[in-house]
């Protein structure tokens, strides 16, 4: 067996590499860099149209990655090894894969993965789209698309491949640490980088003085100016540079809150953008010297010639395949749902018969299939309708040009043009008959139309033609039977060929037909079917559980996930040490679910085996070494987890939250301390509005004190998911009482959609406290949501509000609660603002009500008009409501009711009711039946009561209209009447504003 390469060795195979694909070899930068990408080699090299292509490796500095070496692969600075291939060479994934192999990296031996990974820097006003490609469950290399640097459009796109040099030679010298990793004759990392590592860690996290070097930050950003506005563009980058690093310092001590990284990012952003519109110009003024490179470095797409396919004599099976690069998981759900809704009916608009349709989505292609599809359009005639006649023919009765290029058009003959009527007037109509097509003609002018059709949430550019698609569409198979349908989309022309299996190579599969399709991709070990994938996928990982007794807890999103992340799945269960359950479950499943897409396992009785199931894309060759490698990133993630756990329990949760003093929430409203500060001394009132009890709210005190605290821990800096988890946590380990550590988890929730409200009364105190001190301190300082962006949840925080109360049946008016938080606020407060949050809560609810019971739009605004600041009178009163309109007798009830109101409604005034002018005996059995009606109201009224009252006066109300002239020539008796009917009209106030209803 051969011997692994070193790590220096790794980077020369590297160099040599991509010097013969025809990089430039760059060296690293001088100024430190968090990251390949600030590398002027890229950040501005990737602007304008000059191809570039460039390879070098980079020092990379990142505080607060620092782990004091105790961690086996995480550290301030490593290397990453960058490259840029401008413009988009047509086979990124594949030059990259054989870099791998150039460094004995053998797929066949590996699961080598592409993982969705949407990259943005705000600083560099950067972002692209790619992946994280995992080796064996280990993130070893960052592949993007760069769409956007500088604030700049791209275009031409660049390919950005950054690797993680030391976790590659990780695995490929089978360390267990990268401090172990031979760096060339039995010279260690350990040797050469330990001592430095340690040094930095002591400083970014325990010396490093955060005033003084706010105050170098600000030197340096007006150093960058002079610079700039000296013509010295690389030196003013470098202090755009020195800024970011300065910003990862001040970040790694805790010092950055939610709207001061806002407003750091913006300036970087700000510097950053000036530099690359000034690049753009200095290239340009030099006549972009590097586009004389075009020949070597530059990429020209297949020309394309349409030609007419072959007509079919019979029925076939239609075949269309959409060969992309790896789908993010959610976007193969989206093209499934999208498509399968889709396809029937766009065959059907063809004109084209078939038998059956299906649509199948992995993450390397999307595929539909129908089958026995007719050979032809079936014909088809209709009656066209044209331009009036009074404009298609003149005074003498002359086909005017409107008439002669409508028939044109039609395809008919203008002496067949008639004269119809329709809808009320007069049009000159054609009877247009078409005969049907070929359907490989239909199909070859359609699918390019298909293609572009189909949706996503994010979309990238990559190549000249400026198609945007979720990731490069590299080929298109479309087949009629054996037949090729020629077309092209995004500079990809069609063909007979698919592509196999990615750890075979990617091999391309001449197909014949629909049926050596299937066929050719079940050699290769592909399952097109999602279904049946995830069938798999349950079927193994339930299999491996079983045969050491454990369980599978139920996950299925992320089953879903795993199922779009694989072609062909093979399972695998892995161990780690037993050690590590000493850790929180919480901690142990977020690492396992969210950072790895492993499935833990566990006893029957809930506690965790020290077992997991990871799912492969491959087969099971080698499958002893791709679990070893994945056993390995586990026990990293938790040596990780292990650190932040150990350094946490170090310090009480009161010394955290002191930390917080420096992580600034908004910055008129202070810090997140400031905030924790607010949230205690609204306890108490929030629990009076509640109507709480006294126990409840000394409960909900003393979890208040510490309910932020956990923001200032390693854990959940690191994992913000455990926010509230790991304060329940650590309160538990200070033997704080367990209502109270709930309390503390519980005032997030709910946290995400499908999530729970606080179960207890404590906790919702400090959930309503929390969530509406940042509505309103927000909402003040001018940061309610927009339509794109809402950075502070303050959407998830008001729907939150609307389900604690109607889960908790709290009657609560929310224009009261905004009243007794405004208060506590360190910034004023105005009427507008409270109205509008009174409104964007009523929004949620409003979509709550609709989302979440299903009911109809007039019933949910004529409750909310009503009651739209109370969610649980709301809740109650739309629910009743439902049950009122659906009741037989309703049209009478609410015509009545109505008869009131519309009699009443232009009325300038509210006439007092002297019943002693009545002198009808209707009017008088009326008032008194109004009477009985309201006495009977009990004081917390809603629908159903008052309708019950209502019901009573309806054959009073009859027998009024149909005997009472309401409009008396007498003042007094008319004021009288009408008083009276607005009384009525007035028992639905507070209750729903039924003229909103349908059928009113």
């Amino acid at each position: 067996m051969a011997q692994p390469l070193n790590f220096q060795q790794v980077i020369l195979k590297l160099h040599d590499y991509w010097s013969a694909q025809g990089c430039v070899i760059w060296e690293p930068y001088n100024v430190q860099v968090g990251a390949g990408t600030g590398n002027p080699a890229t950040l501005l090299r990737v602007l304008g149209p000059e191809p570039w292509r460039v390879a070098y490796v980079e020092p990379s500095v990142r505080p607060d990655d620092g782990r004091y070496g105790e961690n086996p692969n995480r550290m301030q600075k490593y290397y990453q090894y960058q490259v840029i291939l401008k413009p988009d060479p047509g086979n990124p994934q594949e030059l990259y894969l054989k870099s791998l192999e150039a460094l004995g990296i053998d797929p066949r031996e590996h699961d080598i993965r592409f993982v969705e990974d949407n990259w943005e820097s705000p600083a560099l006003g950067a972002w692209g789209l790619g992946w994280e490609v995992w080796l064996d469950g280990q993130e070893i290399t960052q592949f993007t698309y760069f769409q956007q640097a500088g604030g700049q459009e791209l275009n031409p796109v660049s390919v950005e491949i950054t690797y993680g040099v030391e976790r590659i030679v990780l695995a490929l010298q089978n360390k267990n640490s990268a401090w172990e990793i031979d760096w060339r004759d039995g010279i260690t990392y350990h040797d050469i980088m330990f001592a430095e590592e340690v040094e930095h860690n002591r400083y970014y996290f325990d010396v490093a003085d955060v005033d003084a070097l706010k105050v170098v930050y600000d030197t340096y950003e007006r150093e960058f100016g002079r610079a700039l506005e000296g013509d010295a563009l690389i030196s003013a980058y470098d202090y755009v540079l020195k800024c970011s690093h300065l910003f990862n310092v001040l970040d790694t001590r805790g010092a950055i809150g939610v709207t001061e990284r806002a407003s750091y990012f913006r300036r970087m952003r700000d510097m950053t953008r000036s530099i690359a519109a000034q690049y753009a110009e200095n290239r340009e003024a030099l006549g972009h010297p590097l586009m004389k490179m075009m020949d070597k470095w530059g990429v020209s797409l297949p020309e394309y010639t349409p030609t007419k396919p072959a007509a079919p004599t019979k029925a076939a099976d239609f075949l269309l395949e959409i060969g992309v690069e790896e789908l993010p998981a959610g976007d193969v759900d989206d093209v499934l749902a999208q498509l399968r809704a889709s396809i029937p009916s766009w065959l059907d608009d063809l004109r084209l018969g078939y038998e059956s349709v299906s649509v199948d989505a992995t993450p390397r292609r999307i595929v539909i299939r129908a089958t026995k599809v007719a050979e032809r359009q079936t014909d088809e005639e209709f009656v066209a309708k044209g331009p009036p006649a009074a404009r298609a023919y003149d005074a003498d009765g002359n086909p005017t040009k409107a008439a002669i290029g409508f028939a044109k058009g039609r395809g008919v003959d203008v002496a067949d043009l008639k004269v119809q009527e329709i809808d009320g007037g007069e049009y000159v109509t054609a009877l247009v008959q078409n005969a049907g097509l070929p359907a490989t003609e239909v199909l070859q002018d359609a699918l390019p139309g298909l293609v572009a059709s189909i949706k996503f949430g994010k979309t990238m550019r990559w190549n000249e033609t400026g198609i945007s698609f979720s990731r490069p569409l590299r080929w298109l198979l479309a087949l009629f039977g054996d037949i090729v349908i020629p077309f092209t989309y995004a500079g990809v022309i069609s063909g007979s060929t698919t592509r196999g299996l990615r750890p075979y190579g990617s091999p391309e599969l001449d197909v014949t037909s629909p049926a050596d399709y299937a066929k050719k991709l079940g050699e290769q070990g592909i399952v097109l079917s999602r279904e049946e994938r995830r069938a798999t996928i349950s079927q193994q990982i339930q299999a491996l559980a079983d045969e050491v007794d454990g369980i599978i807890p139920n996950d299925p999103g992320l089953l879903d996930e795993v199922t779009n992340l694989v072609e062909s799945p093979v399972a695998l269960r892995g161990s780690f040490e037993e050690k590590y359950l000493a850790l929180p479950r919480e901690v142990l499943v977020t690492v396992m679910r969210k950072h790895q897409r492993y499935f833990p396992v566990e006893y029957s009785a809930g506690k965790l085996m020290p077992y997991f199931i990871a799912v492969r894309n491959g087969d099971e060759e080698h499958l002893d070494k791709v679990t070893h490698g994945n056993e390995h990133v586990l026990r990293a993630r938790f040596s990780d987890a292990d650190y932040f756990y150990s350094q946490d329990i170090k310090k009480p949760l009161t010394t955290h939250l002191q930390r917080l003093g420096t992580l600034i929430f908004e910055e008129h409203l202070g810090s997140m301390q400031e905030k924790n500060e607010r949230l205690v001394s609204l306890v108490e009132p929030i629990g009076h509005l509640l109507n709480v009890d006294a126990t409840a709210v000394g409960i909900a005190q003393r979890a208040a004190h510490i309910a932020k605290a956990d923001l200032g821990t390693q854990m959940v800096v690191e994992m913000t998911s455990l926010q509230g988890t790991m304060g329940r946590e650590y309160a538990k380990l200070e033997d704080y009482p367990e209502e109270v550590a709930n309390a503390v988890f519980e005032h997030w929730q709910p946290r995400y959609a499908g999530d729970v409200v606080p179960a207890s009364l404590a906790g919702t105190i400090l959930a309503i406290a929390d969530k509406l001190d940042s509505l309103v301190g927000l909402f003040a300082a001018g940061l309610a949501p927009r339509s794109t962006s809402d950075p502070y949840g303050l959407r998830r925080a008001a729907l939150g509000v609307v389900q604690i109360l109607i889960a908790g049946k709290l009657d609560v008016n929310l224009a009261d609660a905004i009243e007794l938080v405004a208060p506590a606020q360190p910034i004023e407060v105005t009427p507008k603002v409270r109205e509008q949050l009174l409104d964007f809560i009523q929004g949620r609810l409003d979509s709550w009500l609709e989302e979440e019971i299903g009911a109809p739009r007039d019933i949910i605004n004529a409750v909310l008009a009503e009651q739209g600041t109370n969610p649980y009178r709301a809740y109650q009163g739309v629910l009743e409501l439902q049950k009122w309109v659906a009741d037989e007798g309703w049209e009478t009830l609410l015509d009545n009711f109505a008869r009131c109101v519309r009699i009443t409604r232009n009325e300038p005034q509210q006439y007092r009711v002297d019943a002693s002018k009545f002198v009808e005996v209707e009017e008088k059995a009326l008032y008194e039946a109004y009477q009985q009606a309201v006495s009977s109201l009990p004081e917390d009224a809603n629908i159903d009561a008052f309708l019950t009252a209502f019901t009573p006066l309806v054959p009073q109300i009859q027998a009024f209209f149909d005997a009472v002239l309401v409009n008396a020539e007498d003042a007094s008796l008319r004021q009288a009447r009408l008083g009276l009917l607005q009384d009525i009209s007035n028992m639905a106030k507070g209750h729903a504003d039924l003229s909103l209803l349908s059928g009113f």
